[in-house]
């Protein structure tokens, strides 16, 4: 019987493993093999850091949601793939060392946040990306006394050789991963502090090391600048932010914005474990070139999916369930199952939330990559559909069976 590895326990890998088996049950052993026994909600993180949330609220144990599905899971971080032997390299938690080799491989661990780029990060920094980021943004907010707040990106080191096999608009260049978690948050944070009656005493600073929400279109940046004009919150693009004190932080230019309290989604890189894999695997920015159906440019046995694969750009969680889904759709295919292939066409879709102030910003934009498609709606309904997809996403156990008719609420 045909052995499919899955690496990664987030969107991507989450969405490629429930779906393969789905589709082909018997026919194939799927095993998933992820750093962390359990799994979270990360597009909630940000209401843990402002207190509406407990992380626990939104962890998934992998040990015990996968096998009710036939699935394996096996714990261990990955440390290389020898793509040309068709094996993974991992640890497991007793540190022993494991070579497994595998028929099929869907490659879904992620990118690396390099807060190691960022001098003063270990001291200042405070962040999202993580559970354990955000509960220690929300002790830092909750003595929080007032000043300066600077939330932005860190630079995104995009791969660029070899390309992927698809359109050349599928893939612009991008100067961050994904901003939408800054403009949420920047958005959570004025509701925080109303809340507390604090508004008068922070001024907050939104920084970009390009140009802010580029992924969007100009008529949804001017409104999301109007937005900020509203809220008194000042925007600086083209800052790369290189170091974070405990009063400014600094860019690689040398300019500095005054902060007091720094939250910033780290500067994104290629996964350690990809570029210590096979090394025509990877472009040159350690991601994993594709074709449309996910299928590696030089290996035709190992697939990509989420952040891993170079095409999805930003790195989205709605790009990530859909690389899953096609991938999965493409190898059972492969495997005897007529499934019909979605094809992957990329959209911005997030949703932006405010709970403090019962509102969220829903955006669906296709125009970076040469559509006409441009909405950003801020409504208390899609305040609603933030809740209710975090609500469908733990009863599932991270299941999005739907969620490609979801995300167009």
């Amino acid at each position: 019987m045909p052995k499919v590895l899955v690496l990664g326990g987030r969107f991507g890998a989450l969405t490629a493993a429930y779906t393969l088996k789905r589709l082909v049950g018997s026919k194939a052993d799927v095993k998933v093999i992820n750093n962390n026994r359990f799994t979270y909600f990360r597009p909630a993180l940000p209401h843990v850091a402002i207190g509406v949330r407990d992380v626990d609220e939104l962890k998934i144990d992998l040990s015990e949601a996968l096998p009710s599905k036939g699935i394996q899971f096996q714990q261990g971080t990955v440390t290389k793939i020898d793509a040309k032997n068709n094996q993974v390299v991992y640890t497991k938690p007793d540190g022993s060392t494991v070579e497994e080799e595998y028929d099929y491989v869907m490659v879904g661990i992620g990118a690396h946040l390099a807060t190691e780029l960022m001098k003063g990060w270990d001291q200042y920094g405070y962040s999202v990306c993580e559970p354990e980021f955000a509960t220690k943004l929300r002790d830092k907010l909750t003595e929080f006394k007032g000043g300066n707040i600077a939330i932005g990106s860190g630079p995104f080191y995009q791969g660029h050789n070899p390309k992927p096999k698809v359109p050349e608009n599928f893939i612009p260049n991008a100067d961050s991963a994904c901003e939408g978690p800054v403009f949420e948050m920047s958005l959570m944070l004025h509701g925080y502090f109303l809340k507390k009656g604090m508004l008068d005493k922070v001024k907050v600073t939104v920084f970009s090391p390009g140009e802010y929400l580029s992924d969007l279109s100009p008529m949804s940046r001017k409104a999301v600048g109007q937005i900020y004009g509203s809220l008194g919150i000042k925007l600086i693009h083209n800052f790369r932010i290189k170091e974070i004190k405990e009063h400014e932080i600094v860019d690689e230019k040398g300019n500095t914005i005054p902060s007091d309290l720094t939250i910033v989604l780290p500067p994104y890189t290629g996964n350690p474990a990809l570029k210590n894999s096979t090394p025509d695997l990877v472009d040159d920015g350690g991601f994993i070139p594709t074709d449309l159906n996910m299928v590696s440019i030089k290996y035709d046995n190992v697939y990509a999916v989420g952040d891993s694969n170079s095409i999805t750009i930003p790195k989205l969680g709605y790009l990530a369930v859909m690389t899953g889904r096609i991938a999965s759709q493409h190898l059972a295919n492969r495997l005897g199952v007529p499934t019909k292939i979605d094809k992957y066409y990329p959209t911005i879709v997030c949703v932006a939330d405010n709970p403090y102030e019962g509102f969220a910003v829903s955006v669906k934009d296709d125009t970076w990559y040469g559509g006409s498609v441009s909405v950003a709606e801020p409504a208390a309904v899609n305040h609603l559909k933030k809740e209710l997809f975090t609500k469908y996403f733990m009863w599932t156990k991270g299941d999005m069976a739907l969620e490609k008719f979801l995300a167009s609420w």
